[in-house]
């Protein structure tokens, strides 16, 4: 499997802003893609309270790249978001450790 993993660091006072842009044009978007194993949106917290972060699992690096392009690491962003943006960050990584034939590899230790 693989995961991608998008941070941002909204601009200060702006996270319901964002988080709204999120919740109206990226999630429905994105939750039900070919090849997506999870979606996991995350909101700041009291210690982070303006960053936000998007972890999408894939099956595989190529599933990835087909939602994302080649450029996996460049960062699809609504052009609604970005002024509420300071900075933001892609990464992706091969999961290790799991069982390919586990129906449900996310709740592999329950």
């Amino acid at each position: 499997m693989f995961i991608r993993v998008f941070r941002a660091i909204v601009r200060p006072g702006m996270q319901e802003q964002f988080k709204k842009v999120l919740e109206i044009m990226t999630l429905p978007n994105i939750k039900y893609r070919n090849g997506m194993v999870a979606f996991i949106p995350g909101q700041p917290t009291g210690s982070n309270p303006d960053e936000f972060v998007l972890v999408t699992v894939w099956r595989d690096a190529a599933a990835a790249k087909k939602h994302n392009g080649e450029d996996w690491a460049h960062a699809i962003i609504p052009p609604e978001a970005l002024h509420l943006l300071q900075e933001f960050h892609v990464q992706a990584y091969q999961a290790f450790g799991l069982l390919e034939n586990m129906k449900n590899p996310l709740m592999q230790g329950a």
